[in-house]
């Protein structure tokens, strides 16, 4: 598993290198963050540099430096929400129109198109509430987002200081509040803030778990409290966005293959079955709570399998990216006399296969262009002002963006081989899981570069990875970390 995501992450950075010869900012952007990741590993294994680092964490200790980061990522959001607003757009707009009519108690402004993607509401509902509390304005919008990158930020620092110690957390947390797509789409309202939130949250309960399972591997009630609310949870990244079934897949894949010596004992396999059985259950219960609360506010049943997205994703003239042909097919079912948004997904099967069969299919081409979409480039932060900034500002701001993607990437992959070679906590596997899982997804269904911003922080986490061993030898001396 880990070999197969160190192959993909490095394949898709050859294909930024070979987009680099058509396009040499792809280049420049790679030097640059190639540099960049071989200072900091650099700087992480000189003993001087990385002792007084870790004896200035250590001084200031967990809370505080937690707590100078948040304060920093806070305010180079705000920097950025102040300076460079955005008037929401697309289906940005979407969500905050769809946030306020539920607010307001008004009918969703285009259901038809609101039943077909219903995770829509998922943050919409969301965002409601604060409507209602502070008003309908968008900067309660744009700060909520930024609130909950703040949240994502403290989940980076817990997760890593879990795994690599506190120096390695610090670095994490720092390089989530300087990273430019955060900061850049700061200014919108999307739904990728809130899901991420939830996803590391999700992760870090189970690693929490993980650690305390052995003081109540022998009652029963507890891996049911734990499954409920896990399953609640996991609903809850459902309903903002459909990836439910990839954390559950996850967690299958590691309850059943990757435990170690953990998969010879019985009393864990009954721990960890009673809680998977409670997760699932209290899962699907909450997804039916949460379907009859959307064709309450919808006034129509919508959506279920994305079958029009699996259809997106194998059209070779877009090579997997939204198609507005498509999406006309699409609404053409609907609008059919008797039509609706389930029918009109199970209508795009047959298309499916008729699309699957064409001789016109590369499968080659497709997944080369889908990854480097994916995973090859993390310009959308600049891309997004296309429309309402200065051409140089954007491509200024594209260029910033890529250059410290490219150097997280790379040291994310080191990262990564380390923690190939050497794993002892089995749970943080699932973080590799989940980051594998939606690559892979995305390969199939309709893909966007927008779709990546939930693995940015497990790419962070993985770069804290190499700075494991230099927290652990100054642990070994005597140090506390």
């Amino acid at each position: 598993m880990l070999s197969i995501l160190i192959f993909i992450t490095a394949l898709a950075l050859l294909l930024a290198l070979r987009e680099g010869l058509a396009s040499p900012s792809y280049l420049a952007a790679l030097a640059a963050g190639a540099a960049a990741a071989a200072l900091l590993l650099w700087l992480g294994k000189k003993d001087r540099v990385f002792g007084s680092f870790d004896r200035l964490c250590r001084r200031l200790g967990t809370a505080r430096c937690a707590g100078i980061l948040t304060g920093l990522c806070f305010v180079l959001g705000l920097a950025w929400i102040v300076l460079v607003p955005v008037e929401p757009f697309s289906d940005y707009k979407t969500y905050w129109d769809c946030a306020v009519s539920i607010a307001n108690g008004q009918e969703i402004y285009s259901t038809e198109y609101v039943a077909m993607y219903p995770h829509i509401l998922g943050y919409a509902s969301f965002l409601a509430l604060f409507i209602n509390i502070f008003g309908e304005h968008v900067l309660v919008g744009t700060l909520l987002g930024l609130v909950l990158s703040c949240l994502s930020g403290l989940l980076i620092f817990s997760i890593a200081r879990e795994a690599a110690g506190l120096p390695a957390a610090v670095l994490a947390q720092g390089l989530w509040a300087l990273y430019p797509g955060r900061i850049m789409l700061g200014s919108l309202i999307f739904s990728e803030p809130l899901y991420t939130c939830l996803v590391l949250l999700f992760l870090f309960l189970l690693l929490r778990l993980r650690k305390k399972q052995d003081r109540i591997k022998d009652h029963i009630l507890p891996p049911l409290l734990w499954g409920l609310g896990l399953g609640l949870l996991l609903e809850a990244i459902n309903a903002v966005r459909p990836i439910g079934a990839i954390l559950m897949i996850a967690l299958l894949i590691w309850l059943l293959l990757l435990r170690g010596k953990e998969l010879k004992e019985g009393r864990l396999w009954r721990f960890w079955l009673l809680l998977a059985a409670a997760l699932v259950l209290c899962f699907q219960l909450s997804g039916r709570l949460w379907n009859n609360r959307l064709e309450a506010i919808l006034g129509e049943e919508p959506a279920g399998l994305p079958i029009y997205n699996l259809y997106v994703g194998f059209n070779m003239d877009t090579l997997g990216q939204w198609s507005g042909e498509d999406m006309d097919l699409l609404f053409e079912y609907r609008r059919q006399e008797g039509g609706s948004a389930p029918e009109a997904q199970k209508s795009m099967l047959p298309h499916v296969l008729e699309r699957l069969q064409s001789d016109e299919l590369d499968l080659g081409k497709l997944f080369s262009a889908k990854l480097f979409t994916f995973l090859g480039n993390d310009e959308l932060g600049g891309y997004t002002y296309r429309f309402t900034r200065p051409e140089g500002f954007v491509k200024i701001c594209m260029v910033i963006c890529n250059c410290f993607y490219y150097m997280l990437m790379l040291m994310a992959l080191t990262g990564l081989a380390r923690l190939w070679r050497k794993w002892r906590d089995s749970a943080f596997l699932l973080l590799p899981l989940f980051s594998l899982g939606l690559t892979l997804a995305h390969m199939l269904i309709e893909v966007s570069s927008r779709y990546h911003y939930s693995l940015i922080p497990m790419f962070i986490i993985f770069a804290a990875l190499n700075f494991r061993e230099a927290c652990e030898g100054n642990k070994d001396k005597g140090e506390t970390i």
